[in-house]
């Protein structure tokens, strides 16, 4: 038997669209004709009629549960704990993965020598507009790029080793947001950490937090990081802080505070960095999207 894939899906209430994530898992071609995977379905508390909406994949699915809500970090912890695969893969429950997204995505780890990776990603807009993002080159990704922010969606793009997680930890359950972005801080302290270029996952329309949210995880994230880099690293987190606040701002309706926040995040950094652009430009795309 070839290496093993586990694809990760957390879900709450998502009965409704979790078909076509798996779906879209289901008609990925596989690296070589020996490789096996399973799909990891984790219902975080939900009240709908997930199983349901399970029963038509059979076997293809493995359902695991919690009782209680315990958010997106907790969910996916439970399926990290539970895979089988030499490698890991995560899905949100309402995104889709593009066709070739494993083959290519695998092969770019081979090439370049990742134990990690994410990929660029199509945004559809309410009007049906597709925004891809982020604006970046196929890159080995440095602690220097990521302070910056999340940009790189994981929640639905990142590929991983199994074994990454006994070394950098599982996902912080105290963080309810931001908990990938405090987990690809460490992950690249650590190992090799790439982007491929090319959009190969469908992020759709959902609902995201606000600063009710936002802001207790920015200040989380803050603590956990900020003492361990150096001065001009750390102007850079706070400018990508500065800009996720704003963009909880900006979903929250309230535009005048986000333009505030977001003219102190061009203060802290150069407004002229390409880095600085990419976020604005993904992070308010998502708010129009999300709102």
């Amino acid at each position: 038997m070839g290496a093993a894939l586990s694809v990760i899906i957390p879900a709450y209430n998502r009965s409704g669209v979790i078909g076509e994530a798996i779906r879209s898992v289901l008609q990925q071609q596989l690296p070589a004709a020996d490789w096996s995977f399973e799909i990891i379905v984790v219902d975080d508390g939900s009240s709908d009629n997930l199983e349901q909406a399970l029963q038509p994949f059979g076997d293809h699915v493995r359902l695991l549960r919690h009782e209680q809500n315990a958010g997106a970090a907790a969910a996916r912890n439970t399926g990290v704990q539970a895979a089988e695969g030499e490698l890991i893969a995560f899905l949100d429950s309402d995104d889709i993965w593009l066709p070739g997204k494993l083959l290519c995505q695998v092969s770019a780890m081979r090439h370049f020598g990742w134990d990690a990776s994410c990929t660029a990603f199509v945004l559809i807009e309410r009007d049906g507009r597709e925004v891809v993002a982020p604006d970046l080159p196929t890159k080995t990704l440095s602690l220097g790029e990521l302070v910056w922010g999340c940009v790189v969606s994981p929640g639905s793009t990142l590929l991983c080793r199994r074994t990454l997680f006994a070394k950098v930890g599982l996902f912080d359950t105290a963080l309810r947001r931001l908990e990938d972005w405090d987990w690809l801080l460490r992950l690249v302290r650590i190992t090799s950490f790439g982007f491929l270029a090319e959009p190969l996952a469908r992020i759709s329309p959902s609902g995201s937090p606000g600063t009710s949210t936002i802001f207790p995880a920015a200040a989380k994230l803050w603590e956990k990081h900020a003492a361990r880099l150096e001065p001009a690293l750390k102007r850079k987190f706070a400018a990508g802080l500065d800009v996720e606040r704003a963009a909880a701002h900006y979903r929250d309706g309230e535009r005048v505070a986000a333009t505030l926040l977001l003219g102190r995040s061009f203060l802290r950094a150069p407004f002229g960095n390409t880095r600085v652009a990419s976020i604005v430009k993904t992070q308010y795309a998502r708010a129009r999207l999300r709102r």
